[in-house]
């Protein structure tokens, strides 16, 4: 059995039927605009918390770096995790054996085989050099919304912006995009702990539907390579071993991984900037503070609420001992405002100095597409501070329903030059 370090053993975990009432309700209104005055009852309460079904509820800091970092506490052999509403099995099962051929619900060491192929794509000098096309795509997207009617900021900019980005990188010619984009939109559900049975089923389809197009694809770019990933990992020399179905399924993870949290970033930190005025204009007074000012977005109001983990063998955690199979779940919303880590952590703070959120999770599950995001929000930005006259809301906005990935459906704004 692994020891926790006694570092990281700040608190004990233990059951709690009121704080368990706490996190049911959470769970259960995914679309709350303010799930973090829960997150601080919950976290006062119990921040190690034992629910009646054995899950392990963490919401400090502390607790959720050092689970998200334990080697004992991984992907493991079942990530269908905490689920609210029944599924059929029979997808549940379908679905995970296509996501574990991925690296992100791979564990060591057969995890750093699957990423290791991927990962300089990702490279600082990689995604620096992306930065002039993703300022064309900005400027480009952003004029759709000149003039003092504006739109839709997720549809005209947040959504199509990181879909450009990933199909270019992964090589999904413009041609397919209409048909392919819409699939990957609906990859979300398969993560959320609250999910119906047929959004999950169209989910699953859309999961099928979109390996049967990436397999097509490789088979083209193995005829005819060009300067893409899928090119790359294609071949021989280049895929460093992985098979068909784990190219696949790494696309398939790159595409939706890429898409959705990069777009919920974008809306997420547009929203909250709008809401925090003062902050839009410290960044026009000091555009050297976007890049803090993206990692602060990411802590305010960070796309990945949740992340699970599973006890891979019996290990001993926050004063308990957790038997194989048993769910623990980070709460990572919660884990970015604790007190006991962030100094005024309800303060939206652009100038905010060392960040040590869990947006992009930490070990060896740390989101290997993290400088890429960072770049588009970093570009977007700048492209707004320096180039907009104002940018203020044009109606009333309607969050996503989940917690898995927070974010909004829309969010009308105007934006004047």
């Amino acid at each position: 059995m692994e020891q926790t370090p006694a570092a990281t053993s700040t608190v004990t975990a233990r059951r709690d039927d009121d704080a368990e009432s706490v996190f049911l309700d959470i769970m259960r209104n995914p679309a709350s605009d303010d799930p973090y005055s829960h997150y601080r009852e919950l976290r006062d309460m119990a921040p190690a918390l034992i629910t009646s079904d054995g899950t392990l509820v963490l919401t400090g800091h502390a607790e959720c770096d050092a689970a998200l970092r334990h080697r004992s506490l991984g992907r493991g052999d079942d990530m269908d995790g905490f689920r609210l509403a029944p599924v059929p099995q029979e997808q549940v099962a379908e679905v995970m054996a296509t996501l574990r051929r991925s690296m992100a619900f791979v564990d060591p060491p057969h995890h750093a085989r699957l990423r290791r192929p991927v990962s300089s794509v990702f490279t600082h000098r990689q995604v620096e050099g992306l930065r002039p096309a993703v300022v064309a795509h900005a400027d480009r997207l952003l004029a759709r919304l000149d003039g003092a009617a504006g739109g839709d900021f997720m549809e005209a900019v947040a959504k199509p912006l990181p879909e450009i980005v990933i199909s270019d990188l992964l090589g999904i010619p413009e041609s397919d995009r209409a048909s392919v984009l819409p699939n990957s939109q609906a990859l979300a559900a398969l993560m959320e702990p609250v999910t119906d049975a047929a959004v999950f089923r169209a989910a699953a389809e859309a999961q099928r539907a979109l390996c049967d197009y990436f397999a097509e694809l490789l088979a083209r770019r193995r005829a005819r390579p060009a300067d893409d990933l899928l090119s790359r990992l294609g071949t021989a020399a280049e895929g460093g071993g992985l098979s068909d179905d784990e190219i696949v399924s790494t696309a398939l993870l790159l595409l939706g991984a890429g898409i959705k949290t990069t777009t919920h970033l974008l809306g997420n930190g547009v929203r909250a900037l709008l809401d925090h005025p003062e902050q839009w204009e410290r960044l026009r007074e000091d555009p050297a503070l976007i890049p803090s000012a993206v990692q602060e977005l990411l802590r305010y109001d960070t796309p990945a609420q949740l992340d699970a983990r599973v006890a891979l063998e019996p290990t001993w955690f926050a004063g308990v001992e957790l038997e194989p199979g048993q769910t623990v779940m980070t709460v990572i919303g919660a884990a970015n405002r604790d007190p006991s880590r962030f100094p005024d952590p309800e303060r939206l703070d652009v100038g905010r100095g060392e960040n040590a959120h869990l947006s992009y999770a930490a070990g060896v599950h740390f989101c290997l597409g993290a400088q890429l995001a960072n770049l588009e929000a970093e570009v977007l930005l700048q492209r707004l501070v320096t180039g907009a006259v104002a940018i203020a809301p044009a109606g009333p906005a309607r969050r996503r329903i989940g917690l898995g990935l927070r974010g909004f459906d829309t969010l009308p704004v105007a934006l004047t030059r």
